[in-house]
């Protein structure tokens, strides 16, 4: 098994990608990207489709051939700020914009043509504010804008939802909706600060930043919404829990470090027949790279 990571050293102001073993704690492959940024350079969010990457940093969209472990080339478009999560779904590449508060949508994943701009706020108007944004700003050339009023994180999807996770309401840090997108419908009531949102099989595995945890939707393909969870996992350690893969056996997820230190993150392995039984693992240093942020962890299909 093998996982494909976009990665980011806060430390060493360095992103790239690396391919690696969860069960040998073993970096089989690595490419540092040399974009010279003097914010956030990081790659962050990243999905595999066919043999290429696709993921995200602050400002930009990065394409990667994965056979040929090859940069390919680098999309830049005006409104992108704070990318993070970055998902194809019935061939259309959906983009979490996080610095404007909306999700791009854009019809050819490996030769982006902008289709949709959806404002996570005009959807869910009674949790939101409604914010004012001039599209021909050049945002991609700012570090941050503020405030953000709902700051959607990740996006997943089943056959008729799509479902969001956002971070604030009204302006306020770590309220942590999960918004159907459609419908503008919460998943839960009770607010979480949730990162990660991910399908195995029909159930749904939400992970729970500051309070270390997973939460866990039984069969949520099959049910309405808002729900429960019908599982809570506590993680034990403390951390920024978030960057997630499910599979059969385990849930593996990471904890960042935003630190000036050269420190390399930390990866929970959860045994989901045994949730109790949990080993602690902190990823290698390789060639001198300290990758101490994970967003979006991908299994690669062999």
């Amino acid at each position: 098994m093998k996982f494909v990571i976009p990665v980011e050293s806060m430390a060493q102001k360095k992103g790239g990608v690396i391919l690696y073993d969860p069960d040998k704690n073993k970096i089989l492959k690595q490419y540092v990207h040399d974009k010279k940024w003097k914010y956030r350079v990081g790659w962050r969010g990243g999905t595999v489709y066919g043999d290429t990457l696709i993921a995200t940093d602050w400002t930009d969209l990065h394409f990667f051939d994965l056979k040929k472990w090859k940069y390919i080339r680098t999309f830049k478009k005006s409104t992108f700020n704070d990318l993070h999560y970055v998902r194809v779904f019935r061939d259309k590449l959906y983009v979490v914009n996080t610095g404007i508060d909306a999700v791009e949508v854009f019809n050819d994943p490996l030769d982006p043509k902008f289709e949709e701009l959806i404002f996570v706020f005009n959807r869910n108007k009674e949790l939101f504010g409604k914010r004012k944004i001039d599209l021909n700003e050049k945002y991609n050339e700012r570090f941050k804008v503020k405030p953000h009023f709902c700051h959607p994180n990740c996006i997943e999807f089943d056959k008729k939802r799509i479902f969001v996770t956002c971070f604030e309401k009204k302006g306020k840090l770590n309220t942590g909706e999960v918004i159907e997108l459609n419908s503008g419908k919460r998943l839960y009531n009770k607010n979480y600060s949730c990162h990660d949102g991910n399908y195995h099989g029909n159930d749904f595995f939400l992970s729970q930043t500051r309070a270390a945890k997973i939460l866990v939707f039984k069969d949520l393909k099959n049910n309405s919404i808002p729900t429960k969870p019908n599982e809570i996992i506590p993680l034990k350690k403390k951390g920024w829990w978030r960057g997630m893969v499910v599979t059969d056996d385990f849930i593996y997820v990471f904890t960042s470090f935003y630190s000036p230190k050269k420190i390399t993150t930390r990866m929970a392995r959860v045994h989901r027949k045994n949730p109790r039984k949990i080993n602690f693992i902190r990823l290698p240093s390789e060639d001198g790279m300290y990758w101490d942020t994970v967003y979006q962890p991908t299994l690669l299909e062999e």
